[in-house]
């Protein structure tokens, strides 16, 4: 097994064994990762590069979308549901006409969903809050 099999071998075990709360800013981090590289390669005209970040975003927001919770999240998940399908779509589109700007709202947005998302997370730990096992993977 060489290092770099051991390194991805260790991140995922460490991403398994996070809380939901840490988990989702975590999810909103790469997602901006990915936004802002995928903007700066289109403006260089990397498409190859593009195409990879852009693939990686998207895998990204499915996840965020397949993990929420109607059932618990009631209003809140269904307005998530629709904002993510958005960013789908802009994400998509800017990808298609090579529009990096159009990026930059999504940007904006991610980056107050995570600011939100840990301010959240700091107060569930501040609470003492321990994940109920039975709600594990839940995320919204």
């Amino acid at each position: 097994m060489n290092y770099q099999t051991r390194a991805n071998a260790y991140r995922e075990n460490s991403v398994i064994g996070m809380s939901r709360e840490d988990t989702v800013p975590l999810m909103y981090e790469h997602l901006l990762v990915g936004l802002k590289r995928a903007s700066k390669q289109i403006q260089e005209k990397d498409y190859e590069g593009k195409a990879a970040s852009v693939e990686k975003a998207s895998a990204i927001i499915y996840e965020l979308l397949a993990s929420l919770n109607f059932d618990e999240g009631g209003e809140v998940a269904s307005r998530l549901a629709s904002l993510y399908t958005y960013f789908l779509q802009e994400l998509t589109e800017a990808s298609r006409k090579l529009e990096a700007k159009r990026l930059d709202p999504l940007i904006e947005m991610v980056t107050s969903l995570h600011e939100a998302w840990v301010e959240a997370a700091e107060k569930i730990k501040s609470q003492g809050y321990e994940e109920d096992p039975s709600t594990s993977g839940q995320w919204e």
